[in-house]
């Protein structure tokens, strides 16, 4: 029972900022009907969620290295709990600016989970059984967002965009009294892990790495798919193909079909190939299910042909990406920690980047296949310098 237990915590810990970030998403035409704005203001609400993020990432490593790994988890669940109910208060008073706030809070505090999940594995069990572990909580981490997307879509349609916010709250409870019966794994707390002289040593060594600047940025070009998706396809699936909130909930669950079977693809693959040409191959597969798009957008075919299949061929070959570019990131710095948050720092980095950059486009059919064959094309040149860095220092 103790192992179902904290196995499941995990599970929606690793989950917490990947279903708080789309959990809403169906309801945002809704939202944007709600408060009278335009389609690219209501994206707001994505893009300062990944700018919360973003800076989460360089945040609670040293929060948890100073304070321990469960006041750490405390913090970013309560700040989650508080920031969800203060999108709800925004409905209620009609302020879409105090939305946007909340969504940025939001994002600050459910990023504790991530971060903490990789180091409380690899804390708490021996390297062989950690990666079994992470296994399984990646395959369930590709399901959970769609998962999220299908439960918001039926809590948009019956109950309005308000009561996916108390979802993410009442998610934050469940996760706060689960996380009170995790061991605390850090007993040696660094007292210097907060000063700023420790912080800034520890990162500018990381931000010179340019392997470890490589891997983030192509992790980051998979990770944009997966936010320009949340950003755009509502918009066209619903106001422009015409599908309903709850179908579009519903059909959410598709693409994760391709993260899963590439997930398991990707793990035998590594057995006997090297990252780069696993990610080119990736590449390759994304590209194809972007023009795959593309050409299903010039017909008049139903929105799961035209929107969601192409996504799982797209999600299939990104599998292939994300776990082998965080590999080769990884592989080249001794300081795992301040390297994982540079990583993840970039990645989500250039992700807010991007779906910032979307409000200054017009949201047509073609917008989102177009967007993704330029990051494919980003991300070829990426992992050609990436292989010819592996090769001078190999």
């Amino acid at each position: 029972m103790k192992f179902n237990l904290t196995f499941t915590t995990l599970l929606l810990l690793i989950s917490f900022a990947s279903v708080n970030a789309v959990l809403f998403t169906p309801a945002l035409p809704d939202i944007a009907n709600f408060f009278a704005i335009s389609d690219s203001k209501a994206q707001l609400t994505i893009t300062w969620f990944l700018v919360g993020y973003t800076i989460g990432q360089l945040l609670y490593g040293p929060f948890a290295n100073r304070f321990g790994r469960k006041p750490a988890l405390y913090a970013g669940i309560i700040l989650q709990i508080m920031s969800s109910l203060l999108c709800v208060a925004s409905g209620l008073v009609h302020n879409y600016s105090l939305l946007v706030l909340g969504r940025l809070l939001l994002a600050l505090g459910s990023g504790v989970g991530l971060k903490m999940t990789f180091t409380l594995i690899n804390e708490m069990y021996e390297p062989t059984v950690a990666n079994q572990k992470l296994s399984y909580l990646m395959i369930a981490f590709a399901i959970t967002p769609g998962l999220g997307t299908m439960i918001g879509g039926y809590l948009s349609a019956d109950y309005g965009w308000i009561s996916t916010f108390i979802a993410s709250a009442v998610y934050g409870v469940i996760l706060l009294l689960l996380t009170t019966r995790l061991p605390e794994t850090k007993n040696n707390i660094d007292k210097n892990a907060l000063k700023i002289n420790h912080l800034i040593d520890g990162y500018v060594t990381q931000f010179t790495n340019l392997r470890l600047i490589a891997g983030g940025l192509l992790m980051g070009g998979a990770t944009c798919f997966v936010y320009i998706f949340a950003a755009l396809a509502p918009f066209i699936a619903m106001n422009m193909l015409h599908m309903d909130v709850a179908t579009y909930g519903t059909a959410n669950l598709l693409p994760p079909i391709g993260l899963v079977t590439g997930s398991l693809v990707s793990a035998q693959l590594a057995k006997s190939y090297k990252p780069t040409l696993i990610i080119a191959w990736g590449i390759i597969i994304t590209g194809l299910g972007s023009m795959m798009m593309f050409i299903l957008m010039l017909t008049n075919l139903s929105p799961f042909l035209t929107v969601f299949a192409p996504m799982i061929v797209c999600y299939f070959g990104l599998s292939l990406v994300f776990a082998n570019a965080s590999t080769m990131a990884m592989s080249n710095t001794s300081d795992k920690a301040h390297g994982s948050a540079v990583m993840n720092f970039i990645n989500m980095g250039l992700v807010t980047a991007i779906v910032l950059s979307l409000g200054m486009l017009t949201i047509n059919n073609f917008i989102l296949p177009a967007m993704y064959i330029s990051i494919c094309i980003f991300m070829a040149g990426l992992n050609r310098f990436a292989f010819k860095e592996g090769n001078k220092i190999g």
